[in-house]
């Protein structure tokens, strides 16, 4: 049993003793008679000023293990696939949300604010041709590679079309749009190469073949992730999304949070407790 429980489980035990159908599970806000779980009431025990308490609508495929927390000040649920916690949602008092990006809550009881870091599968490659020669090459190029795969991770081809700008102006911007850039000048359509810039170091270098190119992007692209935190504050209390998922996890795990995890309003725990003649611990 997780140590952080044992104070608010020994007061909990008086609670429920009296009590055969509700047991200390899953925070659950999905069943058909929405119930309210042993975790519902020990969450709002936990941080009894939090309007909200974190439950779960469902559990997705990959997410393998629950596991309940709550102490005095903070409560929640960590999700693990393979023993490895990629997912962790607490409730407190409050939260740090500085360096976060406040985004659209859809409530206006909550604001919400996300500080994430993303590595997707996709690795896009953006081609900068460098006159009319040259982007018959890049469309060709793009043609060719049209279906390659990186380390199982699809590999996309955009083009830069635009001639008015300057060809450094229009490689800048596709550094900023893009992790890895192909610049093909007439030079590199005469002999079949291309320029590799990239955002990282480790993928670069000038008059290569394509598939030399391609080589490099896939031994420097950083392994997909998705990391970093969503804050939902409202009166009294912050609910916290701690991410740490990688691989296949890292391109569902944002959505399927979204789908798969709720907020219990905490008064309707407590007048489920009042109505049931539980004494909540003051």
């Amino acid at each position: 049993m997780n140590t952080r429980t044992v104070v608010l489980l020994s007061a909990f035990a008086m609670l429920v003793s009296s009590c055969t159908n509700l047991g200390i599970g899953e925070a659950d806000c999905a069943s058909p008679e929405r119930r309210i779980s042993g975790a519902n009431i020990l969450n709002v025990q936990a941080v009894p000023t939090a309007r909200f308490t974190p439950c779960l609508e469902e559990r997705p495929l990959g997410w393998d293990s629950v596991e309940w927390f709550a102490e005095k000040g903070e409560s929640g649920f960590e999700i693990a696939r393979a023993a490895r916690v990629f997912l962790t949602v607490k409730v407190t008092e409050l939260c740090d949300v500085s360096g976060a990006v406040q985004v659209f809550s859809g409530s206006s009881e909550i604001e919400r604010y996300e500080n994430v870091e993303y590595e997707p599968a996709e690795i896009e490659i953006m081609l900068v041709p460098s006159a009319s020669g040259p982007m018959v090459t890049s469309m060709r190029l793009a043609e060719r590679f049209a279906d390659v795969n990186l380390d199982d991770r699809p590999v996309v081809f955009t083009i830069n079309h635009n001639m008015d700008q300057p060809i450094s102006a229009r490689i800048d911007e596709a550094l900023e749009r893009v992790q890895y850039v192909w610049i093909i000048d007439e030079l590199d359509a005469d002999e079949g190469t291309v320029d590799l810039r990239s955002n990282n170091p480790g993928a670069t270098g000038r008059g290569i073949d394509p598939v030399d190119a391609l080589d490099l992007i896939e031994d420097a692209a950083p392994d997909v992730f998705y990391r970093g935190n969503w804050f939902f504050s409202f009166d009294g209390g912050c609910i916290t999304y701690e991410f740490d998922a990688e691989g296949d996890l890292a391109e569902t795990v944002a959505a399927e949070a979204e789908e798969s995890i709720g907020f219990y309003p905490a008064h309707e725990v407590v007048q489920f407790a009042k109505d049931n003649g539980y004494q909540l611990v003051e």
